[in-house]
């Protein structure tokens, strides 16, 4: 995206308006090889629990080590055939998982979680369902040090173009109001609220829960955002310390909640928003796990050397470097960019215009914190300019005049703070 104008009023962004979410979205049959991306660096795994050449069936657990609780959930039945270290964005220590399709028994469904699914628990879901479409988070609820006291489902989508939550909002609110059940029942929390765009507020009273309207400027579907102007009523009780805490959910997670333990049978296809290089949107099914070319192949959509894939939205997706690249529990939307439409990056200085504190969403003076993080002071960005204030929706980014790319200088400083606070621990 590129900037529209330069002025002392902020531009406005808004989600785009509901279009087509009734439409039939493309359907992806994987064809050879599904590859999995786990957080448990390779080399750090001791003893490992899967091994090249194992068998595992459709919605079996896999995971590096059994005293990690890191695991994805095999979408199709088929024998390992490569474990090795793979890099995420910021150099990212992780390990990718293969698996070789066998087309015969791709259906064949592992069946313990069938057992566990007669008697919804927490333990079990968190066991289970961390790895759904729409990756439900369940660990706020086993955190002694916060305490839950709303649980709030995501019916709008955090980045601009992505419709992927909305969709599931307009078509399958039963299968929501059965997640949304599910929740009340394994985590003893009533009050949930689904928080969607105006257009969908009559759908969303089907849901069996409270009703909030997102406004339409991004990025008011932030959840930082929506605890600060959506839920001020739910804030005010808490603990001791007048703390309350909510735990969010998407909506395709939830309706994947109820799904499963509506059926005792995992749904592993991941609904993602494609836009195509010429613009094109459509909705696209998937096998999580599936490589990025096999969706290209389609939807009749090329790649050229020089265009960008971009996994997320336009302010804050991040790119891929390979069409092999899969699909995630947790990816919402994916990209084309041609590379004539690619915005210049420069390391011009910044020229304090002041086009980036203006539209700053929680007022952080990001002319100066762009100065510290330049110069790789981490620890005094956070001290003097609120780095640990971001919520990293990319707005300073989109407008910054000397084209500097400031959401990756944030996105590099946190993840440097994060591992040398890890680094510190294991001291």
């Amino acid at each position: 995206m590129k900037k529209s104008f330069f002025g002392f009023i902020k531009p406005k962004l808004t989600y785009e308006p509901i279009r087509d979410l009734d439409a039939e979205p493309t359907y992806v049959r994987v064809s050879q090889t599904i590859k999995y991306i786990l957080n448990t660096p390779l080399e750090k795994s001791g003893d490992m629990v899967v091994s090249v050449g194992d068998q595992v069936k459709s919605g079996q657990r896999i995971q590096i080590t059994d005293d990690t609780e890191d695991y994805v959930l095999a979408s199709r039945s088929g024998k390992v055939a490569e474990i090795k270290p793979f890099l995420g964005m910021m150099q990212k220590k992780m390990t990718a998982v293969s698996i070789a399709v066998d087309a015969e028994t791709a259906q064949v469904v592992d069946g313990e979680f069938k057992q566990e699914s007669q008697s919804p628990a927490l333990e079990s879901a968190a066991r289970f369902l961390h790895g759904l479409p729409g990756k439900p988070d369940f660990t706020p609820f086993f955190d002694p040090d916060k305490l839950i006291k709303a649980i709030v489902v995501m019916g709008v989508d955090k980045d601009l173009a992505a419709t992927t939550n909305q969709y599931f909002v307009k078509t399958g609110i039963e299968s929501i109001k059965t997640g949304i059940d599910i929740l009340r029942k394994i985590t003893g929390i009533h009050n949930v609220i689904l928080a969607v765009p105006e257009p969908l507020v009559q759908v969303a009273g089907a849901a069996g829960a409270g009703v909030k309207t997102v406004d339409s400027e991004y990025p008011a579907a932030h959840p930082q955002l929506i605890i600060k102007h959506v839920l001020a009523d739910e804030m005010k009780s808490g603990n001791a310390e007048g703390n309350a805490d909510v735990a969010f959910f998407s909506a395709e997670a939830v309706s994947a909640i109820g799904a499963a333990f509506n059926t005792g049978r995992l749904p592993l296809e991941k609904m993602v928003t494609f836009i195509s290089k010429a613009g094109k949107k459509q909705l696209v099914s998937a096998p999580i796990g599936t490589p990025v070319s096999e969706i290209l192949a389609a939807i009749n959509e090329t790649v050229n050397d020089g265009d960008r894939i971009i996994f997320g939205g336009p302010m804050t997706g991040v790119s891929v470097y390979s069409t092999d690249h899969p699909v995630q529990a947790d990816t919402d939307a994916i990209i084309i960019q041609d590379r004539s439409q690619i915005p210049e990056q420069t390391d011009q200085a910044c020229i304090n215009c002041g086009e980036c504190v203006r539209i700053c969403p929680v007022n952080i003076p990001v002319n100066i914190l762009i100065r510290f993080l330049e110069a790789e002071q981490y620890e005094a960005a956070t001290a003097e300019a609120e780095l640990d204030a971001c919520i990293e929706c990319g707005l300073c980014t989109f407008v910054c005049e000397s084209r500097i790319p400031i959401f990756q200088h944030i996105m590099l400083a946190k993840h440097t703070l994060d591992r040398m606070k890890a680094e510190e621990s294991n001291v």
